[in-house]
């Protein structure tokens, strides 16, 4: 299977801190906040929806909704915007 370059830039992520359990096995992969979001979005981008399990979809529309709430500009209907780009039947 062929691999995609990343659209991530590996300067913009930080090491992940690892939890160990007594023999040594990794547990749990702890992330940054800024890089759990770029690790979600990423997700969005490049995963299946329906393969991903519930909490993933949720923690995803919860990332894409602040990103929404941060966005600058004046709402405009779906409706509209569907005509628009002639996806309206």
């Amino acid at each position: 299977m062929a691999t995609r370059p990343s659209k991530i830039a590996r300067s913009t992520l930080r090491p992940p801190k690892r939890v160990y359990d007594d023999s040594g096995e990794v547990v749990e992969v702890i992330l940054d906040y800024r890089d759990y979001h770029v690790l979600l979005r990423k997700l969005a981008e490049d995963t299946d929806w329906e393969s991903l399990p519930r909490h993933l979809q949720d923690a995803i529309d919860a990332v894409l909704m602040e990103d929404v709430e941060t966005e600058s500009g004046k709402a405009r209907p779906l409706r509209k915007l569907l005509q628009e780009t002639g996806e309206s039947h």
